[in-house]
């Protein structure tokens, strides 16, 4: 997962929640006003979950890429005698 397709899935996320938010308000009865800025209320707090959660997960794939690195090297010189 890289840090483009992260920003893609949050952006996605925040579309997706403002369209919900925006229509099922307006559809349930609240003004056009309402509707829209709950949308966008839940679009930023959808999106940035989505990046949030997204970037704690890229940060673990790096560590677990770091350990796998020092882990090769673990025990390669036992094998050779002096």
């Amino acid at each position: 997962m890289t840090p483009l397709n992260i920003q893609k899935m949050a952006a996605s996320f925040g579309l997706l929640s403002f369209g919900i938010l925006s229509i099922g308000s307006v559809l349930m009865g609240a003004t056009f006003f309402t509707g829209i800025s709950r949308g966008i209320g839940g679009a930023i707090l959808f999106g940035l979950l989505a990046w949030g959660v997204g970037s704690m997960l890229l940060q673990e794939e790096k560590e677990d890429m770091v350990d796998k690195d020092q882990e090769e090297d673990k025990g390669t010189q036992l094998d050779q005698r002096a």
